[in-house]
């Protein structure tokens, strides 16, 4: 069986053709949306789709009391397809997505179509903006928006055949216009199947686009098992957003198998039932607000910009979980702390997140120590020792850059120019930049050449260079030699350089002398 591009769209708006809540969100780059409609304009194939026919009651997206009468089609595989036609084709949002669940930058329609020669580009001024020939592909679909006339009326006569060019471009708009008659193969699973049966194919079909990661193949079966996964997951992750949190759905399937199973392995989150969910969900709920408070408090992590990783919670939560969703004494307060520190600074999750997860929270399973997972982090990766050299030339890429800002800010290091704390500033004003102590004009002036010399470049940008300051501090300070302004940060702050671990012999030195320093 087939249908046409256009009545796929139509069952789309009249919610004939619904998403199933546990599909994943739209993922499609631009480059792909473009490249899927130049497939149709030079007819290549682009696959087929998958429907499920069924009068089950099931969870389905942005539709929570939709009830339909007798059979429905679920969308099981070709979402990303028709999520991008139908916002071309009908330059809107398919009603089973809000507008906020489409991002700007994944967004298709700002794609124009060269009525010349039949090029697609997503819309560039500089190139666009005086070419006629440039028409949005959202305006193509409309009655009368592209005015071939008109387009006509704009362009150089001189030299052209006007009857060949007006049929020219008529016959370029009608191309892209029919891409509505094109006709889709649709494969059907079975009216008498359930959704566990659904589930299985949807998740073995899946193997064009963007592949499925085992992460949204276990999220999908904690959605079929628990319809409101998605919801209670997207609903918390705004409001840890708000608080500078930035975690995504794959974070919160790892935290939920850490909590409910103790382990990291995704399959184990495959066959639970709604109940284990809810209740599993119910505790991570909590837990994350405990870990945020207690990385602000206890840690001076004040949002995942101070991590390199997010991963690093996982064991933490896994901890918690085990051990009535509280650090049992202070000591393992202490070395849980330091634990993180050290799997930040050396990188833990760099490579390989699920096995060193798994074996860092089987570590915690099996024993229900600390210590067991710090000796796992130390059999792995060593002693997590910080010296000079780890430093050498090292940027503010590096998570030891990320570490000398928690020191500063547990040392209650202020900034060096209005003399506020570094932690959670408010106003764009007062977001907090990096700071160059020897600023990048002076270096080069120097004799440390911010051009082509790859190791000058790193050691005017290495981390011993940079310190954490807030963009008004920044710029109040902006290329004035240290001499000149870091004896005032000590006089109007005392033991303020220290906390930045600066030896304040510094502030008594001329440029040149200090500069040997560097």
């Amino acid at each position: 069986m087939s249908e046409r591009i256009s009545i796929l769209c139509s069952k789309i708006e009249n919610r004939d053709l619904v998403l199933p809540e546990f599909q994943r969100e739209f993922t499609w780059r631009k480059d792909q949306s473009r490249d899927l409609i130049d497939s149709l304009l030079k007819e290549y194939p682009t696959g087929s789709l998958l429907f499920w026919k069924t009068k089950e009651a099931i969870a389905l997206k942005n539709m929570p009391k939709y009830e339909p009468e007798g059979l429905i089609e679920v969308l099981l595989d070709g979402q990303q397809r028709l999520t991008v036609l139908y916002m071309l084709l009908r330059d809107d949002i398919p009603p089973y997505y809000s507008n906020e669940d489409i991002e700007d930058g994944k967004d298709p329609r700002n794609l124009y179509y060269n009525i010349e020669n039949q090029d697609l580009k997503y819309y560039k001024q500089i190139e666009m903006e005086n070419n006629p020939y440039w028409v949005r592909v959202c305006d193509c679909f409309k009655t009368n928006k592209v005015s071939i006339p008109e387009i006509i009326n704009e362009i150089d006569h001189e030299n052209i055949n006007l009857a060949n060019k007006i049929s020219d471009l008529h016959q370029n708009l009608n191309k892209l216009t029919q891409i509505r008659q094109v006709e889709y193969p649709i494969m059907f699973v079975g009216e008498e199947a359930n959704l566990n049966h659904a589930l299985t194919v949807f998740d073995r079909v899946n193997s064009k686009g963007t592949p499925l990661s085992e992460a949204d193949i276990a999220l999908a079966h904690l959605c079929s098992a628990w319809p409101k996964t998605r919801r209670v997951f997207k609903e918390k992750l705004e409001k840890l957003s708000k608080q500078g949190f930035d975690f995504d759905l794959t974070f919160l399937a790892r935290a939920m198998n850490a909590v409910i199973n103790g382990r990291a392995e995704y399959h184990l989150l495959h066959n639970l039932k709604e109940e284990q969910i809810a209740a599993g969900w119910n505790i991570l709920d909590g837990l994350l607000d405990y870990v945020v408070n207690f990385l602000r408090d206890r840690a001076y992590i004040y949002g995942t910009n101070d991590l390199n990783t997010n991963n690093v919670l996982i064991p933490l939560l896994g901890y918690l979980s085990k051990n009535e969703l509280k650090f049992q004494n202070e000591s393992d307060r202490k070395k849980l702390l330091f634990w993180i520190y050290a799997a930040l600074f050396q990188r833990r999750y760099s490579g390989s997140v699920d096995q060193k997860l798994a074996r860092d929270l089987s570590a915690i399973e099996t024993n229900n120590s600390v210590d067991s997972l710090l000796a796992v982090l130390k059999e792995d990766e060593g002693d997590p020792v910080v010296t000079p050299e780890s430093l050498d030339t090292r940027g503010v890429g590096h998570p030891l850059y990320n570490m000398s800002c928690i020191v500063i800010r547990a040392n209650d290091g202020v900034d060096w120019s209005n003399g506020l704390k570094l932690g959670r500033p408010f106003g764009s004003s007062y977001s907090i930049q990096r700071h160059h102590i020897f600023p990048k004009s002076l270096l080069r002036d120097a004799g440390y050449d911010s051009g082509n010399n790859l190791i000058h470049q790193k050691r005017v940008n290495e981390i011993a260079n940079r310190v954490p300051m807030t963009q008004s501090g920044n710029l109040d300070i902006f290329n004035k030699p240290p001499e000149q302004y870091l004896e005032v940060v000590e006089n109007n702050n005392p033991g303020n350089l220290k906390k930045f671990m600066i030896p304040t012999v510094f502030c008594k030195l001329k440029f040149p002398v200090f500069a040997k320093f560097f």
